[in-house]
């Protein structure tokens, strides 16, 4: 945390990106951060490379977010801070700023980062990298406001689903109770988060779980999302953000995945399992990581092959 306070204090302009695909996480930590490098007098220049989820657009400033296209392709960065992203690669097009000129900061919580920045800091036992954040701006003595407080508070809730996952320690609830202190509306932030969906997002869940199918004696459920299914209930893709957890709602499954249709070739799967199941290693199989109970990965299959590969992964690597 030293290291990291000195650069960013002898920097001027500072990108400060996430990944693609962004959750409550990366974007409530990315404003975090933008906050708190106004406040010490710096030039921080968010970033994203997709669509800010619905649900995450009640977070002051997130809507101004412009997207790669939207930056001056000669804009020149002292630092990036890369937030989240276990390889460079999920920066997404945002890696085009991340050329030898600038001093890259690598802060994590997944346990498979490679260690990509000239400064890693990488915590695999922290909940989220909200938390992270938190942590550190205690370290510096930054004074969390409360819109401050509504950033980190989210990144905190989304990525331990509720507080709910494994990831979730002592440390963890006792920051969120002063984040509590420091302003962040709990009840508000809860509801507009999960219980405020569009209708397309009902419908796009309806179809989903319509085609539930469950494996090997009811310990793998698998979930089918086509682009039929999204252009019928006319939902975007951000909206089928937390869908791969229903997978794990039900009794007898230790292992899920989402397989999400992206073209005629290649198929988006997100993996989640309960307790011993290390998915993050069976992502890694096709290139891709995450966390120990919940993963991802993209197959070059079109959708019924890649069920069948996921079928594959889960029974002769996963639960057994």
């Amino acid at each position: 945390m030293s290291r990291i306070r000195q650069l960013l204090e002898n920097s001027r302009r500072i990108l400060v990106v996430t990944h693609v695909d962004p959750d409550g996480d990366a974007l409530g930590t990315q404003l975090a951060f933008a906050s708190y490098l106004r406040h010490i007098g710096k030039e921080p220049v968010l970033v994203r490379d997709d669509v800010v989820p619905d649900k995450y657009r009640f977070l002051s400033g997130v809507n101004d977010v412009p997207t790669v296209d939207g930056i001056d392709g000669n804009l020149e960065f002292d630092t990036a801070l890369v937030l989240e992203c276990p390889v460079i690669a999920r920066t997404g097009r945002a890696e085009r700023f991340l050329n030898d000129d600038v001093t890259i900061i690598n802060l994590d919580h997944h346990q498979d980062n490679g260690g990509f920045g000239d400064v890693n800091w990488i915590n695999s036992k922290a909940s989220s990298v909200g938390e992270m954040a938190y942590e550190y701006f205690m370290q510096v003595g930054y004074d969390i406001s409360p819109v401050v407080a509504e950033y980190l508070y989210t990144a905190i809730l989304t990525d331990t689903g509720r507080f709910r996952y494994s990831n979730t320690s002592a440390r963890t609830m006792e920051i969120a109770g002063q984040l509590i202190d420091a302003g962040a509306d709990t009840q508000k932030i809860c509801d507009l988060i999960y219980y405020d969906m569009p209708p397309t997002t009902t419908m796009l869940v309806g179809r989903v779980l319509s085609g539930v199918e469950f494996f090997d004696q009811g310990r793998i459920c698998l979930l089918t999302l086509t682009l039929k299914m999204l252009a019928e209930t006319g939902a975007h893709k951000s909206e089928t953000e937390g869908l791969v957890d229903f997978t794990l709602y039900n009794k007898g499954v230790l292992a899920g995945a989402l397989l999400r249709e992206i073209d005629h070739q290649r198929t988006k799967v997100s993996l989640r399992s309960k307790e011993r199941i290390d998915v993050a290693s069976l992502a890694a199989v096709h290139g891709g990581g995450g966390h120990f109970n919940a993963a991802g990965c993209m197959l070059s299959l079109p959708l019924a092959e890649a069920k069948a590969e996921v079928l594959r992964l889960f029974t002769s690597n996963g639960y057994e």
